[in-house]
């Protein structure tokens, strides 16, 4: 069959399910091969940053690998952004893009350029195709590099090398990834006696403490532990659990703070990654992480490499003789009662007020779903949510550690399309779609029922509250926007606005109500200099 015949083939056979993609003449006759068959949905973007950002948001949300398309050059390198997104979030992507013709490589030719030596520093594996017989084993090497290191491979296949013929053979299936680490016991005990001999200890549980989440809780009752909770663990555990104190860094707590300066062991469960600047310096650290890489190299800290499932039974059995220190146990509850009223302070407005970005993350969290899924672009927004919102079960999507904005709207049509049946809500600041708009045509013609909230203060809110604590004049951070209600229609979609918060809590229900695309535009205060202080005085206290 044809390369490209052989391609569509064998990706129906691993169970893709969808590819997001933008047209170009490197890739027509792969195109062609997609149009023929109904297994796979294609998903026609208008940018190809906003195409990988698909993928790497279906990956984040399946743990399965993800595909995006692209021709050469200049579509194959707006491809990067979405794909440094999954290489630093360590999730699945494979980048499949044209490439000039065999004859052309090394050339002074249009659109060539060594995409192996592009998507190096992002990747764990690329090849360029350059005859038809190498097309079998180079797709499965990308697909089983991308599975088994968790991460973005590429696969660059000439324009010509499409249309030739391949006489391999389409594999009937992935071989089976084992994702398991094989723990070290003597780690795992020597961990044990340490948290054994803790009076005061504190628990961080990261994104991957979600599988996890319910025996993590169960230690921590045990331990009469408090439970700090990163953005990606928003919703792992009911924030009205009364061991919770809320978060840990700039999006955090208050009492987080205050818990971390008179605790004697953090148990980081599940993170990758935590602010050290907010950790006091000489507090004994013990990090159970299964990926060997993420161990973070600090002087009081211990390592445990292995799953939470293989620790986590050992430690409640050792730990079933422990005694809780009830004077810590009355300062957690304390503190639990102290992170709620920081919340509902925060939120005090009158009902002519323009909304406060705490306020909208609160009420929003009083209204969607137990188990939704809630997209955020990256912003300030982003803080106030990790701050405001009182997470159930609900599942957060973000750009984690790439940080990107503008992936709020492609990674929100992604998880509508992954998963059709759940509420899908997408939380992006006005400076974040505005990076992606086209996209908004991209939901209206794949018809995905989200509710898309845009907290529209003017500017870059982060950036600008960067600037003015160091003491510079903010600039070039302001934005002009457009009507966006005016825009949702002309979209052809729903477009709603709020302009004081006595309409806040009905638009968004509204909005979360309706199974039809909807966009609502929330006028939002920036905070106000006082705020911008307290934010200083806060980080300050680290």
């Amino acid at each position: 069959m044809l390369v490209a015949q052989y391609l569509k083939e064998q990706l129906i056979r691993w169970g893709v399910k969808r590819i997001y993609g933008v047209a170009g003449d490197g890739i027509f006759a792969w195109l062609d091969q997609i149009a023929q068959q109904t297994d796979i949905q294609y998903v026609a973007c208008k940018h190809e940053s906003a195409a990988a950002m698909m993928a790497s948001a279906e990956a984040k949300l399946t743990g399965r690998p993800a595909v995006c398309t692209a021709t050469m050059g200049p579509g194959f390198v707006n491809l990067l952004n979405g794909l440094a997104d999954a290489h630093t979030d360590h999730v699945p992507v494979i980048a499949i893009t044209g490439q000039v013709e065999t004859y052309k490589l090394g050339g002074a030719y249009k659109q060539f350029i060594s995409q192996e030596d592009m998507v190096r520093p992002i990747s764990h594996y690329s090849a360029t195709i350059t005859h038809p017989d190498a097309i079998q084993s180079v797709l499965h090497k990308a697909f089983v590099t991308a599975m088994q290191q968790r991460g973005v491979t590429h696969i660059a296949i000439c324009k010509d090398v499409f249309t030739q013929t391949t006489s391999d053979a389409v594999i009937a299936a992935l071989p089976r990834i084992p994702q398991a680490i094989y723990p070290d016991r003597m780690e795992i005990e020597l961990a044990a006696e340490q948290v054994m001999k803790a009076q005061k200890p504190l628990i961080l549980l990261g994104i991957g403490a979600r599988k996890s989440a319910e025996m993590c809780l169960q230690l921590a009752e045990q331990l009469g532990a408090g439970v700090l909770l990163s953005l990606g663990a928003k919703g792992a555990v009911d924030e009205s659990h009364p061991l919770v104190l809320g978060g840990w860094g700039e999006g955090g707590s208050e009492t987080a703070l205050q818990a971390l300066a008179e605790a004697d062991l953090l148990l980081i469960l599940g993170a990758s990654w935590f602010p050290r600047s907010f950790l006091p310096k000489d507090l004994s650290v013990i990090q159970v992480e299964h990926q060997p890489g993420s161990i973070h190299a600090h002087p009081y800290l211990q390592s445990v490499t292995a799953d939470l499932e293989d620790v986590l039974p050992i430690w409640m059995r050792r730990l079933q003789s422990r005694r809780q220190d009830q004077a810590w146990r009355e300062r957690i509850a304390y503190w639990h009662e102290r992170f709620g009223e920081e919340t509902q302070q925060a939120v005090i407005q009158e009902e002519s007020e323009p909304v406060k970005p705490q306020t909208l993350m609160h009420t929003l969290g009083q209204l969607v779903d137990d188990d939704a899924i809630v997209v955020l672009d990256t912003g300030e927004h982003t803080i106030w949510f990790n701050r405001a919102f009182r997470g159930k079960n609900q599942t957060p999507l973000f750009s984690g550690k790439w940080r990107t904005m503008g992936f709020g709207l492609p990674a929100a049509i992604a998880a509508k399309l992954t998963y059709p049946e759940k509420q899908v809500v997408c939380v992006t600041g006005d400076g974040g779609l505005q990076m992606n708009l086209a996209e908004l045509l991209t939901a209206v013609e794949q018809q995905v029922s989200i509710a898309i909230f845009v907290v529209n203060n003017g500017t870059l809110g982060l950036e600008e509250a960067k600037m003015s604590q160091a003491g510079l004049t903010p600039f070039g951070v302001k934005l002009h926007n457009p009507d966006f209600e005016q825009l949702a229609s002309a979209c052809k979609m729903r477009g709603r606005v709020v302009e004081a918060v006595s309409s806040l809590a009905p638009v968004l229900q509204e909005a979360l109500d309706a199974d039809e695309l909807t966009l609502v535009d929330i006028h939002c205060t920036s905070p106000t200099l006082t705020e911008r202080k307290k934010q200083i005085s806060f980080q300050a206290q680290a």
